[in-house]
């Protein structure tokens, strides 16, 4: 997935894709775009941008690395100043192996960081086919800057009372609901990097990998 966020750091700081190029996503190609330095205060956005990225992106890894063997729909909800933006994606985890769309995990990623904005909220949700048949599902919501766990009355309230008016709700046959596990912060072990099984070679600067 480092490509891709790469792709959008280059775009904040004034990077475009050239227009005359039909790019699938996996061949993009940046030119300069022609405008001026940023000032301060632009640069100051475009560093706070930068962190929201990769805040998300950690929560994000560290969110993959807790997916046990199955397949895992994940939804995330991000209620923005500017209106409510929801993603999903698809993956299967098999022992160490984990079957990824990386576009699907950027734009997974950039919904995360919107729920990061101070002035947003947001929520993800995993639901789980487990190899034995069994289906779960499970929650976190985005406070204070990272994912915080759901417990299970809480994500069967979400599936089981209408949002909009309170209504009880019929939850899916068979769907169990538990617990979230904790997502550790990556300063958790004191290097600052993710060390789970998708995590791709850190590429940031020094400087930006707390």
């Amino acid at each position: 997935m480092s490509q891709y966020q790469d792709h959008v750091r280059q775009t904040l700081d004034g990077m475009h894709p050239d227009p005359g190029d039909s790019l699938s996503v996996d061949q993009m190609r940046w030119s300069t775009a022609p405008v001026s330095a940023p000032d301060t205060a632009t640069s100051a956005a475009i560093a706070e941008a930068h962190a929201l990225l990769d805040r998300a992106t950690d929560a994000y890894m560290a969110l993959v690395n807790l997916l046990e063997d199955g397949e895992h729909r994940v939804v995330v909800v991000a209620s923005t100043a500017q209106g409510e933006l929801t993603e999903c994606q698809e993956l299967t985890v098999i022992g160490d192996a984990v079957v990824i769309d990386e576009s699907e995990s950027l734009r997974v990623t950039v919904t995360v960081a919107a729920a990061m904005v101070a002035c947003s909220t947001g929520s993800v949700v995993v639901r789980t086919s487990a190899p034995n048949g069994v289906e779960s599902a499970r929650g976190w919501v985005v406070r204070n800057g990272w994912l915080r766990p759901l417990s299970e009355s809480r994500i069967r309230q979400a599936y089981t009372v209408d949002a909009e008016t309170g209504a009880p709700m019929d939850p899916p046959p068979g769907l169990e609901f538990r617990q979230a596990e904790r997502v550790p912060r990556p300063e958790a072990d004191g290097s600052g990097e993710s060390t789970g099984r998708t995590a791709p070679p850190d590429n940031r600067p020094p400087n930006r990998r707390d």
